[in-house]
């Protein structure tokens, strides 16, 4: 199966580089010529979790003319507020037996990509991969961790059990999932509990669970969301921050994705993680002044970028 790597950032470049390793060809595709510049030309370098560096041939480019045409997959991992302009650009390179799966941060994102490109193309999931930019042409593997991919209407599919494979043969954990809107919301209290705090503070996400005052800070940010995802439909138990600090201790080398956005005075996702749990709850009258405030600071901090409100 030929794939497209839509958005081939850490996470996008990282995935990108194991997919090269199962059947067909891949490409990647990114706004950051310097880096598909990078990987073009010598190869995509990844530092693998024991510390060693491998390198990775891989097609990429920054530039749409370049992309093959009718790819069989198209994985979706733009920024959240990329997606309808990223899925337009490349809908008219695609054919109609074209799947295009998103396992992106946040929340909202299928819904974006089925608007662009029919419901039917859809499909959805989540992984707990970790994946750090270092610069152009190199990436930090920083966590390992299981991706799920199912059907946004959640009934089972050959399709996804193709795509599942496929991430299979790669040497990556997959599974099947009937239920991909509980893993996005799971995703979503993870995102919530590390993202910002992280993006704030400089930190890494291990610091997040071996540090008490952010352990704590953690906590009571995911245990505002597990209301408020109880009241959508998706009911949590207090094991939850457990296991968002077990996400935190597995990708401890990893610099989040919110990290890396502000370490490049770039915009964040941010309305898409804390900030849905605090529009969700406005709408079920649920307080998250943590939230809130979070959601808060990581906006005032972006305004701030370079000094210049």
């Amino acid at each position: 199966m030929d794939i497209l790597i839509l958005g081939a950032g850490a996470i996008g470049s990282l995935l990108g580089a194991r997919l090269a390793g199962g059947s067909g060809s891949v490409f990647l595709y990114s706004t950051n010529r310097a880096h598909m510049e990078a990987v073009a030309g010598h190869g995509l370098a990844v530092e693998e979790l024991d510390g060693t560096v491998k390198n990775f041939k891989l097609a990429a480019s920054s530039d749409l003319a370049a992309v093959p045409r009718n790819p069989g997959l198209v994985l979706v991992v733009v920024k959240t507020y990329a997606t309808r302009e990223a899925v337009e650009s490349v809908l008219g390179l695609c054919s109609p037996s074209t799947v295009l799966l998103t396992l992106q941060n946040g929340i909202g994102n299928w819904e974006t990509v089925a608007e662009v490109a029919g419901k039917e193309a859809v499909l959805a999931g989540s992984t707990s991969q970790g994946a750090t930019f270092l610069g152009p042409g190199r990436v930090r593997h920083g966590g390992n961790g299981p991706t799920y991919i199912g059907e946004v209407s959640g009934q089972a599919s050959e399709r996804v059990g193709r795509v599942v494979e496929l991430f299979r043969r790669a040497g990556l954990v997959c599974e099947p999932s009937d239920n991909v809107e509980r893993l996005i919301w799971d995703k979503l209290i993870v995102n919530v509990g590390i993202n910002a705090i992280t993006g704030l503070t400089g930190i890494r996400n291990g610091v997040v669970a071996g540090m008490l005052e952010a352990a704590e800070l953690c906590e009571a940010a995911v245990e505002e969301a597990i209301l408020v995802a109880g009241a959508k439909g998706f009911p949590m138990g207090p094991e939850t921050v457990e296991r968002v600090l077990g996400v935190a201790r597995a990708t401890a080398r990893n610099r989040s994705s919110m990290g890396q956005d502000v370490d490049k005075k770039k915009r964040t996702e941010i309305d898409a993680i804390n900030g849905a749990i605090v529009r969700f709850a406005r709408e079920s009258g649920i307080p998250t002044p943590v939230n809130q405030t979070l959601t808060r600071l990581v906006k005032i901090l972006e305004s701030n970028y370079g000094g210049r409100p």
